[in-house]
């Protein structure tokens, strides 16, 4: 069904402006990776609330998630916080990018703070500061 639409669309010599706005209209799923070891609540406190009202008061995208990554249990079966992750959906990534980085710094995500995503089949992994 996917290549006989974009068939048609070709055919009607629309193919450029309808990949560019479907392209447009599909969100960006970015990782959040904080290497900060924060409990759950005082996360969602300190970047997942606070994040997802920023982008959807500019109508960038939203926080659809966030979890925390523990260690392998030491020696007395006890875990860590390794890091924190958020999942943003940004519904526009050339101009919500920026503006993410920003406000993750705005919120002090600490140095070492990644994004990772994937664009056209090519993973990402990028420093906020």
């Amino acid at each position: 069904m996917t290549k006989f639409f974009w068939a048609l669309i070709s055919f009607l010599g629309l193919a450029a402006s309808a990949q560019e706005s479907l392209a447009q209209s599909v969100s960006q799923f970015i990782y959040v990776k904080i290497p900060e070891q924060i409990e759950p609540i005082a996360r969602g406190e300190k970047y997942e609330d606070p994040l997802d009202a920023f982008l959807k008061g500019k109508g960038l995208g939203e926080v659809s998630g966030g979890g925390t990554m523990m260690s392998a249990p030491d020696k007395d079966g006890k875990k860590k916080i390794e890091y924190v992750g958020l999942d943003v959906d940004l519904s526009d990534f050339n101009g919500g990018l920026p503006i993410l980085k920003e406000e993750l710094i705005r919120l002090g995500v600490p140095k070492g703070t990644v994004l990772e995503y994937t664009r056209n089949g090519v993973n990402h992994s990028e420093p906020v500061k």
